[in-house]
């Protein structure tokens, strides 16, 4: 037994001993980062546009790390269920998060007892696509612009019918917030999703609909859709031929989505760091690029500070949008 005066050094000098061999595994263990494949969760159904653009980032960013990226999609309840999943795994880099602005910024303000906190429970890793909407109506209606349709609606309240992927989803937010800033009234369907929302405006179910872009690809390929203008700031520089809402009649409108992959709160900073790094690689390759705009989207990336911010901001943002529209929590 250790005499009584050198008890406390002794403790001291373990205590410095345990925390040098904690930094020491955690620099390891990011060094050798990673061993085995990483679970991708993503809150969004299979062939949905996050899915989509996610595979196509996934794979390339499998390639710089070195090991198998696996898919897991985790639909229902607005994505929550599938964010719930990772908020809850172990900060280890193994189980990742693929969602949509729509889970971080909307749901948590649309949805009762919401299990995780969008800023508090994770650690942001990058986006890996920023959407713009695409305002797009059934082949069936004769609006060839913005301007038709607002005509249109007007000469016809309540009659025109939007499409929307449920109640509180991103295209019912957003096409709420066209019709209130273009000031028309319009009769709001529910789907159960984006892919059935789409498929509603290409079988003329429903009149017209603010989505992502890509939703709607399929139907106006072969005619039975139109998209007639895109909801960010500028153009889409892959269908550079569509004004933007704004410069269609509705001075100053902007709606985007973003998609971003994140990790468990108190995931080591450098094990985000290698992801940021593999994630932002692929996200620049021209063949990734190229897959990109085949889905009628881009590339985007950022730093995990500023994804952060950009996930407060938003999820301050949208939580007064669903208040103004008198969305009600399920």
């Amino acid at each position: 037994m250790l005499p009584q005066k050198l008890l406390p050094a002794w403790a001291t000098l373990a205590v410095g001993l345990n925390a040098i061999s904690t930094e020491t595994r955690v620099a390891l263990a990011t060094e050798a980062y990673p061993t085995r494949p990483i679970r991708m969760v993503i809150s969004n159904g299979p062939g949905s546009a996050g899915d989509i653009l996610g595979r196509i980032a996934f794979v390339r960013a499998a390639e710089s790390l070195g090991q198998a990226v696996v898919v897991d999609n985790r639909p229902g309840a607005g994505g929550t269920i599938g964010v719930d999943i990772v908020a809850r795994a172990a900060p280890d880099g193994y189980t990742l998060l693929a969602t949509s602005f729509a889970t971080l910024a909307v749901a948590p303000h649309t949805y009762k007892n919401v299990p995780y906190h969008p800023v508090n429970d994770f650690a942001p890793v990058s986006l890996f696509a920023i959407t713009q909407a695409g305002l797009c109506v059934a082949g069936s209606v004769a609006a060839k612009s913005a301007r038709d349709l607002i005509e249109l609606a007007r000469a016809r309240p309540g009659k025109l019918l939007m499409a929307s992927a449920g109640i509180g989803s991103t295209s019912h937010l957003a096409g709420l917030m066209f019709a209130t800033a273009a000031n028309i009234e319009v009769t709001h369907v529910p789907y159960k999703g984006g892919g059935p929302s789409a498929a509603a405006i290409g079988a003329g179910e429903a009149h017209w609909a603010l989505g992502p872009l890509s939703a709607y690809l399929a139907p106006w390929k072969i005619g039975r859709a139109r998209c007639v203008a895109v909801s960010g700031e500028k153009r889409s520089t892959i269908f550079p031929e569509l004004p933007t809402i704004a410069e269609s009649g509705v001075p100053g409108f902007k709606f985007l989505g973003w998609n971003g992959v994140l990790a468990p709160k108190a995931t080591p900073r450098a094990l985000v760091g290698r992801l940021n790094d593999a994630l932002v690689q692929a996200l620049k390759a021209a063949d990734v690029r190229q897959l990109y705009a085949a889905q009628g989207e881009e590339p985007a990336w950022t730093t995990p500070d500023d994804y952060a911010k950009i996930i407060r901001e938003d999820y301050e943002r949208y939580g007064k949008v669903v208040k103004l529209a008198g969305v009600k929590a399920e």
